[in-house]
């Protein structure tokens, strides 16, 4: 993971992993607050992440939320519930992660890192 170009993916132990080997992470959040679970990166984290942004970037860590005022929530979905919807999630425009993903790229853009590209489309929850 450490060798990869970038990482990809929503608040999940793999996007912790990715932050903390120095690989480029775009780390995806939603309800969660990111003061108490974001990423850190290989270098440490200093300044702390704030409650709520839409792009915060610290050292190899982009992370990318849809702000609302009801962040962070800390809940499982707008409705209380695990299956229930996310504004905050579903909200989160595609070209708000790509500015993060263009972001992360060109930090690596002279490395000779291989061109491994990792994407986390998984679903585990703390």
């Amino acid at each position: 993971m450490a060798h990869a170009r970038l990482f990809v993916g929503p608040d999940t132990s793999v996007t912790h992993l990715a932050a903390a080997t120095g690989c480029p992470t775009v780390a995806l959040f939603g309800p969660t607050d990111p003061r108490l679970w974001g990423p850190v990166p290989a270098a440490g984290l200093n300044p702390m992440w704030a409650a709520s942004g839409t792009i915060q970037h610290r050292e190899n860590v982009w992370l990318v939320q849809h702000p609302l005022p009801c962040l962070p929530c800390q809940e499982e979905g707008c409705e209380r519930h695990v299956a229930s919807f996310s504004k905050c999630l579903d909200g989160l425009a595609p070209a708000q992660v790509l500015r993060a993903v263009d972001a992360a790229l060109a930090s690596r853009s002279t490395s000779a890192h291989s061109p491994q590209l990792t994407v986390d489309i998984g679903d585990d929850r703390r």
